[in-house]
Parts: structure tokens; sequence; C-alpha cells
């Protein structure tokens, strides 16, 4: 039930998980680090949503409007 702020929503550096990546520990409140973007979203970032399940191995980071793109070969892994 987080709050998201409508000025500056990638201010919160949260992301939504699909559901097969949360029994590989990707859940809510973990942390995890994103490289290969570009350094404005390289970085760690909080995970707080899950996805539909209709949708597999993927991540949806949010950020502010206007931002969108599709990127392989990054490096993405939890912080323990």
């Amino acid at each position: 039930m987080k709050q998201i702020n409508p000025d500056n929503p990638a201010g919160h550096r949260w992301i939504a998980v699909s559901r097969d990546l949360e029994k590989l520990g990707y859940t809510f409140g973990a942390i995890v680090c994103i490289e290969g973007i570009n350094r404005k979203f390289d970085g760690d970032w909080i995970v707080q949503d899950r996805m539909n399940k209709r949708f597999t191995k993927r991540i949806d980071l949010l950020v502010n409007v206007g931002t969108m793109g599709k990127w392989n070969n990054i490096k993405i892994e939890l912080n323990e």
C-alpha cells in the first residue's frame, strides 16, 4: 500500500517483477542491482509490485512519464 509521488515517480526507484521471478528471490522488499541500461537507471531498485501472471521473465521499472524502452543483455542481481 505504498503511495507513489505523482511529481517524481522515478524518485522511488521501485520495480515490479513477473511472478516467475519471485521463486528466485525477487520478492517484495528485495533490493535488486541493475546494470546495462544507462547511468540514469543503473543501480539499486526495490521490488514493490508484482506483474500480471501473463508476464514471465520481466522487470518493470517505475519511471517518469514519457520514459519507455526495452533492453536486452542487462545484468540483474539480488543484493543480499
